[in-house]
């Protein structure tokens, strides 16, 4: 029994095991650690409520056996009548079985119980100094985790490789970014796990490049190592670096993918619009065997719908014999992204037919399609059932969106007081709603007021200076214009700049506004003063009250003129063959200038342009727009 599930052949332990006629405390015992060390747990605890039944006393190596089973399944009551038999049953110190209850208790987040029973431990190992640090690390309690590493080190103890992936694993970057000078003094810089976790820690903390030099360093990259660099760079927005990583991982031969790849990989296309790179991936995953794996399947919908291919994100949706939640949640939200209100409704109630009860998450996609169609009447009777028809209290996020459908149809004064009746504290995305729609239709002096309370809220957000000066600006009120974009500097705050990214033939290129030192700059320019002159014979007139600084029109018109999805466009008509879709991901909302260029691009140049902002797809052809304009 023991020598099949030390080998990990529980299933062989178990029959063995069932052939004994006189079983004892030991086979007992060797059956439950086996069971648990290879993560049986649900079987190993009806294991050991069989034993208690017929009367076998557990001991200390069956108790020690058992406790990661309670703490892993979070049975609490379970455990602790277990730790009160312990101590009823008078056994001798044990600093196996007291680490255990300290493993245990941090499992359920009882850190109290936890610490009194460390503390109350006569001796204590390396092991037991362990779960206690990393007991508090899973409970996010980072400075009690750092103070118990400082004390055990005081002890004479220096701790070991566990110990320090406990620490890593913090969410405080300055306390993992100390660690790391530790790792280094310690001679653990060279392990395979602890570099992967150091990755992790840089990733999380957005030090991408820093994760890279680490990543560099590993001789032996692992599937793992790959892929937490492929989240990173798709994390911080680089996605010219993150389809490079993506090829290079390919390139690899010894890479077995898997369910987390393959997602963080679909995942990486989503956000960057890159569809020719997410076909690529949803054949990789039929090649790897992980077409009925129905995580994997709501990532391969998310990307088709965050690529504004929602023909291929419907056809994989149907195609797909088990559909959850998160599977219909995509395809609502996707619709709703591209401005098929209608369809997101009709997704909605279809969902609802098949047996599936919505969550919230169902709810937020349909009232956001909702929003972005101008279906306000549908928006808002979908929001008054939320709690009488399926039981769901609204949070900030429904709020938001219908604050969001009101402000979008011109009834901001509705949304602010429905903001300020509503029973949870205000967000910014319900500020910032607001505040834009103030700006759209030109209600001043709501914005103004709203303006502070959104300042007040978050001060450190450049966005919302930028948000006050333009409407102010768009008022003519120059001096407020001019006042807010000081405060902006002062504060050291800086505004994030207009980025807007285009995929050809598997390569991403990104523009900046403004960028002159691209490599592709002289020859775009040519190509788009050319584009000008034919969309403005075509009847298109530059809108200069998209730019919000008190300059000459003639300089208003040329930084228009240079808008980062102007470049892109022009870049995407001269690199891709007559009839070819332009994709486009840009990181800030279009401007109205740009939209309206769109229109006539798609119409002179007989195009499909498609557009992902900061909010919506925007998809343009033959001179109109998928938004209708409400956007």
């Amino acid at each position: 029994m023991n020598a099949y599930a030390s080998c990990g052949l529980v299933s062989k332990a178990q029959i063995i095991f069932s052939q004994i006629s006189n079983k004892n405390l030991v086979t007992w015992t060797i059956l439950l650690s086996g069971l648990t060390k290879n993560g049986r747990f649900l079987e190993a605890v009806d294991v050991f409520y069989e034993m208690v039944v017929l009367e076998i006393r557990p001991n200390e190596i069956t108790i020690s056996s058992i406790l990661p089973a309670f703490g892993k399944l979070g049975r609490v009551l379970l455990g602790k009548s277990v730790h009160c038999y312990w101590i009823r049953s008078n056994f001798s110190d044990n600093v196996f079985v007291e680490t255990g209850f300290v493993d245990m208790y941090s499992k359920f987040g009882c850190m109290k119980i936890a610490r009194n029973v460390f503390d109350n431990m006569s001796v204590r190992n390396v092991v037991s100094w362990n779960a206690i640090i990393s007991g508090y690390s899973e409970n996010r309690c980072g400075e009690e985790a750092l103070r118990m590493f400082n004390w055990m080190r005081r002890k004479g103890l220096f701790g070991d490789i566990f110990t320090v992936m406990s620490l890593i694993s913090l969410d405080d970057f300055t306390v993992g970014s100390r660690i790391h000078g530790f790792i280094v003094r310690s001679g653990y810089e060279n392990d395979q796990l602890i570099k992967t976790a150091l990755m992790g820690l840089y990733i999380n903390g957005s030090f991408v490049n820093d994760a890279y030099r680490i990543f560099e360093e590993i001789k032996k990259k692992d599937l793992i190592a790959w892929t937490l660099m492929l989240r990173g760079f798709s994390k911080s927005g680089n996605w010219r670096r993150a389809i490079e990583h993506f090829n290079e991982m390919m390139g690899e031969d010894k890479i077995m993918l898997d369910s987390v790849s393959l997602i963080t990989m679909l995942s990486g296309c989503s956000c960057s619009g890159a569809l020719q790179q997410g076909r690529r991936v949803h054949a990789l995953l039929i090649k790897s065997g992980f077409q009925d794996d129905i995580f994997v399947g709501t990532a391969v919908i998310d990307m088709y719908a965050n690529c504004a291919s929602m023909r291929d994100a419907k056809m994989y949706f149907e195609w797909m014999a088990d559909k959850d939640v998160a599977c219909w949640n995509a395809l609502i939200s996707g619709y709703g992204m591209i401005g098929c209100g209608n369809e997101a409704i009709d997704t909605f109630l279809k969902m609802r037919n098949s047996g599936l009860s919505p969550d919230e998450s169902t709810l937020v996609s349909v009232l956001c399609a909702c929003s972005h169609a101008g279906l306000v009447q549908q928006g808002l009777q979908i929001f008054d059932q939320m709690a009488e028809v399926w039981n769901l209290i609204p949070s900030s996020k429904h709020y938001a969106c219908v604050i969001d459908l009101l402000s979008r149809s011109g009834q901001v004064n509705d949304a602010y007081s429905l903001m300020k009746r509503m029973h949870l504290q205000p967000g910014v995305e319900m500020y910032s709603s607001l505040l834009t729609a103030c700006k759209i239709h030109r209600n001043f002096e709501l914005g103004d007021e709203i303006s502070r309370e959104l300042i007040q809220l978050k001060p450190n957000d450049a966005g919302q200076y930028v948000l006050l000066s333009n409407m102010y600006a768009l008022a003519g009120n120059w001096d407020c214009a001019r006042m807010t974009r000081i405060s902006l500097k002062l504060s050291n705050l800086k505004k994030i700049p207009g980025l807007s990214s285009i995929e050809i033939n598997g390569e991403m290129f990104t523009f900046m506004a403004s960028q002159t030192d691209h490599p592709h700059y002289l020859e775009i320019k040519e190509f788009l003063e050319g584009l000008i002159l034919k969309i403005e014979a075509a009847g298109y007139e530059p809108d200069t009250n998209s730019v919000h600084l008190d300059v000459s029109d003639d300089v208003k018109k040329d930084i228009l003129f240079q808008h980062s999805e102007k470049l892109a466009i022009a870049f995407g008509l001269m690199r891709t063959k007559p009839g070819t879709v332009v994709r486009i991901t840009k990181n800030l909302r279009i401007c109205s200038d740009c939209h309206t260029a769109s229109k006539f691009v798609s119409k002179v140049y007989a195009r499909v342009l498609t557009i992902k902002d900061a909010n919506r797809f925007h998809v343009f052809g033959d001179g109109v727009c998928s938004c209708k304009d409400w956007w």
